[in-house]
């Protein structure tokens, strides 16, 4: 019978009748065996290293629940006749082999069966490669041992239970996912990355989730200073991720993970010379600096998609970095086309291999130059062409919406949940049905399924929901949908009774957000939204008009150096019924209070009938962001109102005072999302900076 899990989301569980064996008394469909407290774990010490850390986890897991340390041994001959846990990867050996499923296979295939006969009886976690094998023991773990995906990130450890029961007919089998890389990249972590470093655990957390959703790849810098020093180490995240069974790809910013901020260093610590200048004619030069970091690569032994491009320092186009760079966009994609062929034969030679698997992101000025017709990637048969959403407004760019790749080309997407200076930053905002439509067009495009995808993660803690989302649709595009997906997820963290009307909540929260102009794509809604950092930078504009007013209100609303073409704050007054931005400003942040009064008083109502322990995450990733973002609304809305009243009169001052009280409100709402691990997590923001904000709009309160 073949029936859909509840977790994990949207995979399926085929669970098949074992004849019993000869020796083996008639057992019933509903026969059991017990898991006591102590059952032993066997693992075979050939086995690689991210399947021993696997296994350490699934021993910790057993002690949250059981209450004793599970034993792992590799002695087989001490568990005869006993009921023992026994994993089965690349590395088992013959003996434990014979227990496999032949029908457990291709890539990263897996399974949780029972095998019984004379020799006793075995809870077999078995995977077609390492990392089927990782996650068929943390399905295990989360199927009968209750440890839920993201317990460390929604606060949930597992409940303790005196034994664990399983049917003896429990077959669980899970075939190769829909896309080949399925990838989180942390990005802009000004409080994950001070958080991370308090402790060992707060570093791990991050990789377990990953393999907890089925995730294999994370994206990222690969050296750092301390990889010009002997004996030469990758960053320690990238080591830590390697260790656990990740593979790595490069961030844009770094082709083939070198990063222009240890240039100088590179040349006199590697080279022993000074540097020399950033140059496009300086070939040589940059072909050095890249094929020492293929070699960091190779000589830590990292699985690496290598990413090939050529863009400037602080993910900045080339041409504001290497000051000898030509003037117009033809030239530009030239120089862009010659460095990724360069690039491409480095990984080829050192490699020695003729088809290396590599990526290339279409971001930013090389999007510009693809949609334009001037820049073609190279087309090779492993070089995964990335395209990526619409910068600020995430949705398929021009570039992708015309794309005509060469048949069979690999194809890869990077969607932003998180977004430098104008995105979602402190509050989830994208949502799960617009990540499914990403996905969905970019899948349509591509002349083969698509085969890699990777979702900008933020701080992590504030996505977790949506890169969840993600995780469940790459393992199996076909069966997901996002309405299905957000039930199932409020089930397994809110509980049955709940879930409906949480899961309502998570929409209505979403449909809070102003949307400032219709959508341009057929079917695409919710295209445009004014994300948190993009009232954060408004704010700003309207207080420095505040300080100095100008000639119009619409010198806020500018580009200036940011942007081109209205893209900063993408606002359309005719969308909104009315004939200023400023005007838009203040109904569609008035829009969004009243709707969000609404989901904080029910968030509120509702948070008190969970069940304690559900409570902690319903607050973190919904009832407080949204408490937040009623205040950032109210904050904008009030400022806006004083930048349209006269200077000196009694409303000026009083929305002014609005505005200092909603300010304090964005903080005191954080303020309850600081508890237990993630104590102070707000300490370091910056680039939000509500202390900051604060202050401002204190300055320019009338008594100041």
């Amino acid at each position: 019978m073949i029936f859909k899990l509840r977790r994990p989301l949207f995979l399926t569980l085929l669970v098949a009748s074992v004849a019993p064996a000869a020796w083996a008394a008639p057992q019933t469909p509903t026969a059991q065996i017990t898991l006591t407290p102590g059952v032993s774990i066997w693992l075979n010490a050939a086995e690689a290293v991210p399947v021993q850390r696997a296994a350490r986890d699934l021993a910790r897991d057993f002690q949250k629940v059981l209450g004793t340390t599970s034993p792992i041994t590799g002695d087989r001959a001490s568990l005869n006749g006993r009921t023992f846990i026994e994993i089965i990867g690349p590395g088992a050996g013959d003996e434990a082999k014979r227990d496999a499923q032949t029908a457990i296979a291709g890539r990263e295939a897996h399974g949780v069966f029972v095998k019984r006969d004379q020799n006793g009886t075995r809870v077999v976690l078995q995977g077609a490669d390492m990392r089927g094998t990782l996650y068929a023991i943390y399905t295990f773990s989360e199927k009968f041992l209750g440890v839920k995906p993201l317990w460390f990130w929604a606060s949930q450890p597992p409940l303790p239970q005196k034994s664990i029961p399983l049917n003896i007919n429990t077959d669980l089998r899970f075939a190769s996912p829909s896309v080949h890389w399925r990838t989180w990249f942390p990005n802009d972590t000004d409080l994950f990355n001070p958080w991370k470093k308090r402790s060992h655990d707060n570093y791990d957390a991050l990789y377990e989730a990953m393999l907890r959703l089925k995730l294999n790849c994370m994206e990222g810098s690969s050296s750092d200073e301390g990889s010009l020093k002997a004996p030469y180490p990758l960053e320690r995240s990238v080591e830590m991720a390697r260790d656990r069974g990740l593979a790595f790809v490069g961030h844009h910013v770094y082709p083939l993970g070198a990063d222009y901020n240890l240039w100088d260093k590179f040349w006199r610590q590697i080279e022993h010379r000074e540097p020399p200048a950033l140059s496009i004619k300086n070939v040589e030069e940059l072909k050095t600096f890249w094929r020492w970091h293929i070699d960091l690569a190779r000589r830590n032994h990292l699985e690496e998609i290598w990413l090939i491009g050529f863009r400037g320092n602080g993910d900045k186009p080339f041409w504001t970095s290497f000051q000898d760079a030509p003037k117009s966009d033809r030239e530009r994609a030239a120089v862009i086309d010659q460095m990724m062929k360069t690039q491409v034969e480095l990984v080829k030679t050192a490699t020695g291999e003729a088809a290396p698997l590599m990526r290339t992101t279409l971001y930013n000025e090389m999007s510009d130059f693809y949609a334009a017709g001037l820049l073609r990637p190279p087309a090779e048969p492993n070089l995964i062409w990335t395209f990526v959403a619409a910068r600020r407004d995430h949705f398929p760019a021009p570039d992708a919406q015309n794309a005509e790749p060469p048949t069979n080309q690999p194809i890869g997407y990077y969607l932003n949940f998180q977004f430098t200076s104008t995105g979602a930053h402190l509050a989830q905002a994208e949502g799960l049905w617009k990540m499914e439509r990403n996905f969905r067009f970019i899948n349509g495009i591509a002349p083969r399924p698509l085969e890699f995808s990777v979702v900008n993660m933020g701080n992590i803690r504030e996505f977790v929901l949506e890169g969840s989302a993600n995780a469940a649709m790459m393992w199996d595009m076909q069966d997901y949908n996002s309405d299905k997906f957000l039930l199932e997820f409020c089930r397994t963290y809110f509980g049955d009774d709940n879930a409906p009307a949480v899961a309502a909540l998570y929409r209505d929260f979403y449909d809070s957000y102003w949307q400032q102009r219709r959508p341009t794509l057929p079917g695409f809604e919710r295209q445009y939204i004014f994300q948190d950092l993009r009232m954060n930078r408004v704010m700003q504009r309207l207080m420095e008009y505040l300080k100095k007013p100008g000639a119009s209100t619409e010198e806020i609303f500018s580009d200036g150096s940011l942007d081109a073409n209205n893209r900063l704050f993408n606002i359309v007054p005719a969308d909104n019924g009315v004939a200023s931005k400023l005007d838009a400003l203040i109904k569609g942040t008035g829009q969004s209070i009243k709707k969000l009064t609404g989901v904080v008083a029910r968030a509120d109502a509702l948070m008190a009938r969970l069940p304690t322990g559900d409570r902690t995450f319903f607050n973190d990733n919904l009832r407080m962001q949204a408490r937040f973002l009623l205040a950032t609304n109210t904050t904008t809305h009030n400022l806006a109102l004083a930048v349209r009243d006269a200077q000196g009169t009694p409303e000026r001052s009083a929305h002014l005072n609005a505005a200092h009280t909603a300010a304090l409100q964005m903080r005191t709402a954080l303020a309850e999302a600081e508890h237990g691990s993630f104590e102070n997590w707000y300490g370091s923001d910056h680039l939000f900076d509500v202390k900051a904000r604060i202050e401002d709009i204190s300055k320019l309160l009338p008594n100041k």
